[in-house]
């Protein structure tokens, strides 16, 4: 089942706009968005995720942080060519948590398929960026028939390598404490680690991320997101990475977008998954860092439509 309304009244179950809806709708607004919000119910959790465009489906999975409003800066512009949905992972955003005992890559993608089926989505073009990346391609594993094309955007799930911070972030105890949202630590992780070249973003657009990163991580739940991220890191790095015979076996056109600066998960990563994935294309954007879709959104959208739109 699934409901709508407009982005700029979304709101929590009981009615009251929400600090989240309330930083996504500025977001919107800062990237000239007009987007209908809608709900679909997984396993009795509510789900939520924005729809704007008309025409073949393109579906966007966002990472862990934040929500489907993370791609404001790029939304717009897709919508002009697809019926975009860009989801609001279980968790993240106006969505309901949803505990999976699955593992992370597949559980999730399990997810994504129960929520296309919600939301009457047979067959897509499919966007994922860091953990959406690692959904993705569970997903084109599980069903490519569903998956028309694949867009990795500094996906996760291609290697084992990661920050020193996110390594100690999955060990039990010492991760709920790094996890515990701030402002300041989300302004820590925006700078130090999702993005490479601020300059790129002016004042408005940091201050409106780093609010809705941070709206989105209390309202969450963070012994949820401290599990999550247990099954996705151990000190010796990402636990879920797919192997050179998996990504040998992936038939799902596939185009790896990757920022050349990016320090979360290096561009090795990208060069792996463009050898290994039959006819894969690879785009490396100079300079850029882990969320192009911020940092180089003219980049991102040359990329990806000329991949997604032949």
């Amino acid at each position: 089942m699934t409901t709508e309304g407009d982005a700029a009244a979304a709101a929590p179950p009981g009615g009251t706009t929400s600090p989240v809806a309330a930083a996504m709708r500025r977001l919107l607004a800062l990237g000239g968005v007009e987007a209908k919000s809608r709900f679909a119910y997984v396993a009795g959790a509510r789900l939520h995720y924005l729809e704007a465009g008309a025409g073949e489906p393109l579906v966007l999975l966002q990472g862990a942080s934040g929500g489907a409003a993370n791609w404001y800066r790029v939304l717009g512009p897709l919508a002009a060519h697809f019926r975009v949905l860009a989801l609001d992972l279980p968790g993240f955003g106006l969505s309901d948590p949803l505990n999976v005992e699955a593992p992370l890559g597949a559980g999730g993608a399990e997810v994504v398929s129960a929520w296309l089926g919600a939301a009457a989505i047979e067959r897509c073009a499919l966007v994922g960026t860091s953990l959406g990346g690692l959904l993705a391609l569970r997903l084109a594993q599980r069903e490519p028939g569903r998956v028309r094309r694949l867009v990795l955007l500094d996906a996760v799930g291609l290697g084992r390598e990661l920050p020193l911070l996110v390594r100690c972030a999955g060990l039990p105890g010492l991760g709920r404490l790094l996890l515990r949202p701030t402002r300041s630590g989300t302004a820590w992780l925006f700078r130090r680690l999702l993005t490479s070249d601020r300059s790129r973003l002016d004042a408005a657009h940091q201050a409106a991320l780093i609010d809705y990163l941070w709206s989105s991580a209390r309202a969450g739940d963070a012994r949820g997101m401290a599990r999550a991220v247990r099954r996705f890191a151990d000190p010796g790095g990402q636990r879920e990475v797919l192997t050179d015979a998996e990504l040998e076996a992936l038939r799902v056109p596939v185009l790896v977008v990757w920022g050349e600066r990016d320090r979360f998960v290096p561009l090795a990563h990208a060069l792996r998954a463009a050898a290994r994935i039959p006819g894969a294309e690879l785009r490396i954007l100079a300079g850029v860092g882990h969320s192009p879709n911020w940092e180089a959104p003219e980049a991102f959208l040359a990329a990806a439509l000329a991949f997604t739109r032949s």
